[in-house]
């Protein structure tokens, strides 16, 4: 297995958890807002909003999908994905900077792995796989 095999294995498996991770926040906030707190430490101030942010998140979580299923044909969605994640960990912060959310592992704990999966996304829009010949050239005198 060559570099560049492991290189897109790494980013498909972390297209997956940023996918699992978009759809799992998606189903808690459309159906189970009252889990918020006990889950996220995040408190349920509007429920109407949440459930558009609800919405959104499966949005994303198509997103991700689509990704996985043809990545070379889609990757230039790996820049939102990225934006996303980017999201996931500075707009927290920014909360928590503001006193409008705790700071608890709960809150600050998936930060670094935002920023991770952003980079990891990133990356994976430098590289690309050497399309494959759809015919082999005959050289003939």
């Amino acid at each position: 297995m060559g570099r560049t095999d492991v290189a897109r294995r790494v980013l498909l498996a972390a297209i997956a958890v940023g996918g699992l991770a978009d759809g799992s926040i998606a189903v808690i906030a459309l159906f189970f807002q009252n889990l918020l707190g006990p889950l996220f430490d995040l408190p349920l101030r509007d429920p109407a909003l949440t459930t558009v942010t609800g919405g959104a998140y499966v949005v994303l979580a198509a997103m991700y999908a689509v990704l996985l299923r043809d990545l070379d044909r889609y990757r230039v969605l790996l820049y939102l994905v990225a934006l996303d994640q980017t999201f996931g960990a500075v707009l927290p912060a920014i909360e928590i900077l503001r006193h409008h959310v705790v700071a608890s592992p709960k809150t600050l704990g998936p930060i670094p792995l935002n920023l991770v999966l952003a980079a990891v996304y990133l990356a994976g829009t430098r590289t690309r796989r050497a399309p494959a010949p759809s015919f082999v050239p005959r050289f003939t005198r």
